[in-house]
This record gives structure tokens, C-alpha cells and sequence, in this order.
């Protein structure tokens, strides 16, 4: 089942305030029972006060209502009775467990069936506390850094890859102090960005000395304050191939002490042409660069403690910036007369020293544009969208589809690079044909190489089926399998893959299924397989269940359970 975030949000607000009261029953005709014992997943001990909700499911997830609450007394055991035929979703929270649904993994939690001939009554459900992450960061004279921007990135499988992923940010206190919490086991990395509160970074102001003795010693002066820091990286690295992994395990509270080195910054200069009125740079406005690192093997990460000044005419001065790999971009700035409006452009550079580069040698953003006619109504769905992911930076780009099925990307967004090509909103429409002109698409996967211009031509259908099934082992339906739905050349066709776990009567449900061929896998603790790689695929592959989706529709089937 995959876990409703609807739900979870909603027990968020009710379930804290929930006092110890008995299950409300709901009448029926015949009704069934939840039961079974909060324990400490490390010490197997019962656990008192806890908050536990059920909700019933649908194909999609939990429902956004939550059907009954309780609190569990000292021998950690919790009851909901009066329950109808069907399936429910168990979560609990309490101080020092953060909110959790029974045996989950990422997106995905076991489900409870309740029925005829079904053990409801027996569940075992083990908790795991709060683990956190906290430290003190000072500089190289062993001083506080204060209000420093602290990331927190995790490493766990997305998309069916193994990648680092943001997942949380925090600011040390006045004392250089900082904690994050309410956090699982896992493999994090900590990155710290500051700007020393003594730097000054805008040279100008050594130049307009009165005499050239001043002038020395104001540039002298100014040197030894014109410094920055580079983004570290726990402990004390300046590049994330150093940052050292942090292995956090349940309850654990991880020391994290990062160590920052003030460098001399450097200065890059923009040279946008002619007097800042040319094509590059809009009439009477200001536009500024966007400033980022690529760090952990290509995520994008902004540089937020760079001023840029305006310093002369058609010239923008990005200051303090520390050695490294940046990506300056430069959004597209309209004007009301099209002609002196700019373009947008985007530059990678390696940065070891000042430097100059000139914005009219920089490439353009890709311009992608197309349309997608919806086949069997007369008017586009609404919220229908186009949308690009690029897993190795983490950015997602979207484009409205208009009421007459035209779609165009913002001119300063989209760089060459790998996308899935997803069709968003849409009402159960999926693409039955695409092309493509100035890339080259495989399966749902875009590659863009240099060209400048995209055009994307889709027509779509209605009709996405389902796929049902029991996990079975030694004909026995199994609870908590990885269920996978792999299409053909799984590599270039993610968006394609649907994934479920299964419930406690063994079933799963794939919905949402695009028409076409596909191999079912189940796997006990498949979690942490990179499913996306054919590799680590191919020996589930010959053991699964080939299915063929042909239209809307149900389909019934038995995968055994690897």
C-alpha cells in the first residue's frame, strides 16, 4: 500500500490531542477488529501513550479521513473495533517517535486486511524512535559561526536509484549551534554556507582613494577582508567527494562539528555587452545571475552568501565566491519592447582565480515547446501539464498544457541534459504517441544534447489499467514484499514503473498502469535494491509474472515472492 499523505496530515492535527478514550464503533453488519501491541523497535518493550489512528485505503493510498484514534495504556496494546470488510492503514506517533504507518518503506507500508478468516487481532507494531543530527560549527580561531545555513542530505533509493537527496535544512543559533530531529535511520551528509561577518567583498571602495600610497594600502586592507567561505562540507571539507557519511541509526543523537576555513574570494565578472541596453541585458532593469554548485556527482545546489553589484555599464561582478565548479544562469528578462528584451544563457565554469567571461559567448537555454491533442474529448483536462525530471540534478521543470494543447517551457530554464518526459494531471490519460525534433527520445527518457530548440508532439488516450495480485510463498500470501511492475527496458522507461508492498493478506495493487507490456516482481527486502538498474534486475526478471495491459480494465494475477 502506499501511504496517503492526506492522511497523515490529518492525523498529525487530531491524533496529539487525543486523550485516552475507547474506540469508536461504527455500526455494520458484520464487523471485524484492528488489534495488537505498540513496541520499542530496539528494546521490544511496550510503549504507553502512543497515538495510533487506522484509515480506510483505495488504490491510491490511505483516504483522507481518518476513521478512529486511540491512545495506548501502559501495556501498549490498542484495539479498533466495529470495522467493515476492507482494508486500513495503521499509524502512530508519540514524544520521540515521529509519525510512522505499520512495517513502511519510503512511500509504501503494509496495509491491514480485515475479513473472513483474516488475523487482524495479532500485530506486532514496532516502532522506531526519533534519531538527530546536531553540532557546532565555528571557523579555523575556533570562534561560533553564527546563523550559518545548514543542509542535510541523505543517501537512500529514489526513482530507482541510489542518490543523495536535500532533505532538510537548519541555521546555527547565536552560539554557532544547530540541531535537526525527528529524523530515521540512513546515511546523511551535513553542507554548511556562510559569509565571514567581517567580509567585504566589493573592491570599489579601496579605489576611490584620494592618492596612490592610499589607494596601496586601502587594497591591501581590503584583501585581507575580502575573503569567504567555501561551502563545507562535514567535517571540514570544501568539496563534497570529502564529505564524510554520517551512519545514523534509531534513537541515535549524532555529533557533527563542522570546522569552516575563510579563503580568499574570488570575483567573477559578467560582461553582458554594449551598455547593459544591448540583447543581452533588458532596457532599464536589472537582472541577476543565478549562482550554483554542482556537488554529490550533479545536484544543484544554490550559492546564497555571493553579492552581485551592478559595477560599471554592462558589467555584473559576482563577488565572494570561493574555488570551485559553478553554474551561473541568467533568466531571460522581458521589457515592453520585444527587441530590447534579453535572452537567457547559462555558463559552467571552473573557478580558480578572478575571471571574466562574456555573456554573448554563453549558450541559450534549450527552447522546448509543442502541443498534445487529448483523443476522445473535445477540450484539454484540466491542470494537464508536460513535465521534465532530470534525476541527476534533482530539478523538475513543468509546463501548463493551454486549453488549445500548447505548451511552452520558460526560455531560462531547461539545459542539455537527461529528462523523463512525464505527462502531468492529464485525468487518466497517458501518451500513446510522441515525437520529438532536436533531441533524441528513448522509451519516456530525453536526451538534449546542444541544439537549441526542442519541439515535442504527443496524442493522448484514456485509459490506464490496474493490476491486482497476492504475493505468494510455498502458496502462502506473504506481507511487507517490494512489488515492482517493470516495463521494457526499465533504464529509459521509469516513469512507466509502479511499485506497491503488500498487505497483510499478501495482497497489492499497481493502478495507474500505461498500456503496454511488463514483468511483476515481488521481493522480500527489495528496499534498497537500485530497481531502475537491469543489472540488479535481471535475476528477479525470469521468476516474475509477464502481464500485458491493454486498456482500462482489472487484472488479476500471482506473483511468488522472491
Amino acid at each position: 500500500m502506499r501511504v496517503g499523505r492526506a492522511a497523515c496530515v490529518l492525523f498529525l492535527a487530531i491524533g496529539l490531542s487525543a486523550q485516552s478514550q475507547p474506540a469508536i464503533s461504527t455500526p455494520a453488519v458484520q464487523s471485524y477488529r484492528i488489534a495488537g501491541v505498540i513496541v520499542h523497535s530496539l528494546t521490544g518493550q511496550p510503549l504507553p501513550a502512543v497515538s495510533v489512528a487506522i484509515a480506510p485505503t483505495t488504490p491510491q493510498g490511505s483516504s483522507r479521513e481518518v476513521s478512529q484514534e486511540v491512545v495506548t495504556g501502559a501495556d501498549g496494546r490498542f484495539v479498533f473495533s466495529g470495522l467493515a470488510r476492507g482494508k486500513y492503514s495503521l499509524m502512530a506517533e508519540a514524544r520521540g517517535f515521529a509519525l510512522q504507518s505499520f512495517e513502511h518503506h519510503d512511500a509504501y507500508a503494509t496495509a491491514i486486511a480485515v475479513g473472513p478468516d483474516l488475523d487482524s487481532e495479532h500485530l506486532i507494531f514496532r516502532m522506531e524512535p526519533d534519531a538527530s543530527i546536531e553540532g557546532q560549527v565555528n571557523d579555523e580561531n575556533n570562534e561560533p559561526v553564527q546563523y550559518a545555513m545548514v543542509r542535510l542530505f541523505e543517501k537512500r533509493i529514489g526513482d530507482g536509484q541510489q542518490r543523495i537527496f536535500l532533505m532538510n535544512q537548519a541555521q546555527t543559533d547565536d552560539q554557532g549551534h544547530f540541531r535537526t530531529g525527528h529524523l530515521a535511520a540512513g546515511t546523511y551528509y551535513v553542507a554548511v554556507s556562510a559569509r565571514p561577518w567581517y567580509a567585504q567583498n566589493d573592491r570599489s571602495v579601496s579605489q576611490r582613494a584620494a592618492s596612490s600610497d592610499a589607494q596601496a594600502r586601502a587594497a591591501q586592507d581590503a584583501a585581507a577582508l575580502d575573503v569567504t567561505y567555501p561551502l563545507t562540507f562535514y567535517p571540514d571539507s570544501p568539496d563534497s567527494a570529502g564529505a564524510s557519511p554520517i551512519m545514523l541509526h534509531a534513537g541515535e543523537r549524532a555529533p557533527a562539528d563542522v570546522v569552516m576555513h575563510a579563503v580568499p574570494a574570488l570575483h567573477l565578472r559578467i560582461h553582458t555587452g554594449g551598455n547593459g541596453s544591448g540583447p543581452l541585458f533588458a532596457t532599464g532593469r536589472t537582472t541577476f545571475p543565478r549562482v550554483s554548485q554542482r556537488i554529490f556527482e550533479g545536484f544543484m545546489e544554490p550559492v546564497a552568501n555571493s553579492p552581485v553589484s551592478r559595477t560599471e555599464p554592462g558589467v555584473l561582478q559576482v563577488m565572494g565566491l570561493a574555488p570551485g565548479h559553478y553554474v551561473i544562469e541568467m533568466p531571460a528578462s522581458s521589457a515592453d519592447d520585444a527587441k530590447s528584451a534579453s535572452r537567457g544563457w547559462y555558463q559552467e565554469i571552473d573557478l580558480v582565480g578572478d575571471a571574466d567571461m562574456n555573456a554573448g559567448e554563453a549558450p541559450g537555454f534549450v527552447n522546448i515547446s509543442g502541443s498534445v491533442s487529448f483523443e476522445g474529448t473535445t477540450s484539454v483536462p484540466t491542470g494537464s501539464s508536460i513535465m521534465l525530471s532530470n534525476p541527476a540534478t534533482g530539478e523538475t521543470f513543468a509546463a501548463p498544457i493551454s486549453d488549445k494543447g500548447q505548451f511552452d517551457f520558460k526560455a531560462d530554464t531547461v539545459r542539455p541534459g537527461r529528462y523523463n518526459l512525464l505527462l502531468g494531471g492529464g485525468q487518466r490519460f497517458f501518451f500513446s504517441k510522441l515525437s520529438v525534433t532536436g533531441a533524441k527520445l528513448t522509451g519516456r527518457t530525453l536526451n538534449i544534447g546542444s541544439a537549441s530548440s526542442v519541439r515535442i508532439v504527443g496524442v493522448a488516450n484514456r485509459g490506464l489499467g490496474q493490476v491486482d495480485g497476492v504475493a505468494l510463498r510455498d502458496g502462502q500470501p506473504i506481507a511487507g514484499a517490494m512489488v515492482v511492475l517493470v516495463p521494457h527496458d526499465p533504464a529509459n522507461n521509469s516513469p512507466l514503473v509502479r511499485r506497491d508492498q503488500s498487505d497483510s493478506d499478501g495482497t497489492f495493487t499497481l493502478p495507474n498502469v500505461v498500456p503496454g507490456n511488463y514483468t511483476v516482481i515481488a521481493i522480500v527486502n527489495g528496499w534498497d535494491l537500485e530497481w531502475s538498474n537491469p543489472a540488479v534486475l535481471q535475476p528477479y526478471l525470469g521468476s516474475g509474472e509477464a502481464v500485458q495491459i491493454t486498456g482500462e480494465g482489472k487484472l488479476q494475477i500471482k506473483v511468488q515472492v522472491q
